[in-house]
């Protein structure tokens, strides 16, 4: 939704008659810093996704390995909260 914006609004400035040549230059190289800026926003999301699913799977994988160590941790984790920690 982002990108359509930007790309409309770009548009609008490449198509605008009588405008200071120099301000739409100025305009679209700062429409081409937000795209990139953007762009590193979905890339930062996507790792922080990726991160979250590795994170579950492990946690998976160490509740099924250890269940009862699991569970214990789960109690303090438990109790900690109820503290406000």
């Amino acid at each position: 939704m982002i990108e359509e914006t930007v790309a409309k609004i770009e548009a609008a400035i490449r198509e605008a008659k009588g405008a200071d040549p120099k301000n739409k230059a100025e305009l679209i190289a700062l429409l081409e810093k937000l795209k990139a800026e953007v762009q590193n926003d979905m890339r930062s999301k996507d790792l922080i996704d990726k991160a979250e699913e590795a994170v579950k799977n492990a946690t998976l994988e160490f509740d099924a390995k250890h269940p009862q160590l699991a569970a214990v941790i789960g109690e303090i984790s438990t109790m900690l909260a109820k503290i406000g920690i």
